[in-house]
């Protein structure tokens, strides 16, 4: 026997090594350690046994209906054994035994007719190098997922069978994926932000109320931080020199599970590659698109003729972790759950959808389409806390051609829902020739310039940008320093006090209607992120989103 720590009777039974087996009374005693595991063959001799062993009868020596279980339970405990196995009958088991096994804490099982020398056997190698039990599970793990699971629910259930206990899959965030809903539940507030978007996660142990859980990182980049964490719950069986095998088992499936996160990943941009290149030619040849390229937009159930409604989607703000990729499919998602089905197409500056109807719609009501894509938006910002999303409409244009005008409209109107400076804002390209002019003067790289020189004193004289916003806000509420104070939360008097503070630095007149429309469109393209996308498909570049995406 090593210096290793014994293996118990609890544990024991966990590895499944018996069939159908019961523990009928002293389940309290299942954590007592186990020395060796011996064949019984007569009851007088319990006594004369090592203490720590747990004796197994067979049906012949021992029937658990048997009168003389009393006595074999009363030598046991006196000689300190871990435990008596013997055979089931069909008759009950007598209430006084299994009263008599709970007071002196002694474990009885009881089992189908077996063979005492087979679990010998079979539990032998475990009582002598403990640590095989954690082996065993560690192989299982590495048999079942030889191969990525197909999904997260895959993923789940079959860890689930390997440990024997329930399994949950959680994002970064704590959200809820997949598996067991009981096992997140456990998890409640225990694990911190901070634990789980730690740029250089580990696995860590919470302890619960009667539970301990197990939290391992899926790491797509085994230097970045975590995709999903993968958290279960303790099985039984390990502690000591167990749990480590468990660890590793749970460690192996995070590893499988990343290999499927990212060969996912590989093939979503092979798809949003294909999908971009296809759009550049559409758009490069709205009058002669080619055999091929009409062939390949079928195929993806693209619908070249008929009226063409365009949609560009833009990230103004997102949090560091999150990529492009993901986020488009989930954008997709969104899209089909709120009755827009549409293939999204990732470009440099954002994503691009058109929706497609044979008649000619209303140029300037866009109908349903801005209510759900402003709910679509409103749903992914709330997926993912500090993400900000707008969205610009074109007008509706027939045929190949009309696409591309459609989509120049689109994210023209995008400039609009930038410097709205609101969750999930939609603007629509409608016939107002005044909402035309703005989205050409906010599309003029040396118009934002200027806007950018109007208000450099501000910026100079207050870095948190609070004097911007708050003259922002006091322009688009008609000058009103109540209404501003409402929508920035602070009194009347503290918006006045900033005003001052404004007409004091700026280098225009507020009071004067041009200087009043200068400073006013100034406000609202300064804090926006202006950067002109590079022509053609999107390259991408390391960060997860193209221009224009903070």
């Amino acid at each position: 026997m090593t210096g290793s720590p014994a293996v118990t009777l609890g544990q024991l039974l966990d590895l499944d090594l018996l069939n159908h087996h019961e523990v009928l009374g002293g389940a309290a005693g299942l954590g007592r350690p186990v020395r060796m595991v011996v064949a019984g063959s007569a009851v007088h001799e319990v006594s004369e046994l090592a203490p720590g062993s747990v004796v197994v009868f067979g049906r012949e020596q021992l029937a658990l209906d048997d009168l003389a279980v009393d006595l074999a339970i009363r030598l046991a405990g006196s000689a300190g054994l871990s435990g008596i196995i013997a055979a089931r009958t069909s008759r009950q088991v007598p209430f006084a035994t299994r009263r008599l096994a709970d007071r002196l804490a002694l474990p009885l099982v009881g089992v189908e007719d077996i063979a005492p020398a087979g679990v010998v056997a079979a539990f032998d190698p475990y009582v002598r190098a403990p640590e095989m039990a954690g082996l065993r599970v560690l192989g299982d793990a590495a048999r079942h997922f030889q191969r990525p699971p197909a999904n997260a629910n895959a993923l789940t259930s079959l860890l689930a069978a390997t440990l024997g206990e329930p399994v949950a899959l959680v994002d970064a965030e704590a959200r809820f994926v997949a598996g067991d809903p009981a096992v997140h539940a456990l998890l409640g507030t225990r694990a911190t932000a901070q634990e789980l978007g730690d740029p250089h996660p580990v696995a860590v142990t919470f302890e619960t109320d009667g539970d301990g859980l197990l939290a391992q990182p899926v790491q797509v980049d085994p230097a970045g931080p975590a995709a999903y964490w993968i958290v279960v719950r303790r099985p039984r069986f390990a502690t000591g020199v167990l749990l480590e095998p468990v660890r590793r088992a749970v460690a192996i499936a995070a590893l499988s599970f990343a290999v499927h996160v990212a060969s996912e990943a590989v093939r979503a941009e092979r798809e949003h590659r294909r999908r971009s290149l296809l759009l550049n030619e559409i758009l490069e040849q709205p009058d002669d698109p080619g055999r091929r390229t009409v062939e390949r937009a079928t195929a993806l159930g693209w619908r070249l003729a008929g009226w063409h409604t365009a949609v560009h989607v833009q990230v103004s703000d997102a949090p560091p972790a999150l990529r492009a990729s993901a986020l488009g499919a989930e954008l997709e998602e969104q899209l089909a759950e709120h009755g827009v089905p549409a293939a999204v197409v990732e470009r440099a500056e954002g994503w691009v959808f058109w929706s497609t109807t044979e008649a000619e719609a209303t140029e300037a009501d866009p109908g349903p389409l801005t209510e759900r894509l402003t709910r679509t938006l409103a749903a992914l910002e709330a997926e993912h806390p500090g993400l900000r999303l707008c969205a610009g409409m074109g007008a509706p244009h027939a045929g190949t051609a009309g696409i591309g005008r459609s989509v120049d409209q689109a994210r023209q109107a995008t400039l609009l829902a930038r410097t709205t400076h609101r969750p999930a804002a939609v603007e629509h390209f409608d016939a107002v020739s005044t909402r035309r002019l703005l989205a050409g003067w906010y599309g003029s790289a040396p118009l934002r310039g200027a806007a950018a020189d109007l208000l450099a004193p501000l910026a100079e004289a207050d870095p948190s940008g609070e004097l911007v916003r708050t003259l922002r806000c006091y322009l688009d509420c008609q000058s009103s320093a109540k209404a501003a104070g409402v929508l920035l939360g602070v009194h009347r008097n503290t918006v006045m006090q900033r005003m001052e503070r404004v007409t004091e630095l700026l280098q225009a007149d507020l009071g004067d209607p041009d200087d009043r429309l200068a400073v006013h469109l100034a406000a609202r393209a300064v804090d926006v992120e202006w950067d002109d996308p590079p022509d053609g498909p999107h390259k991408g570049d390391g960060s997860g989103f193209g221009h224009g995406a903070r």
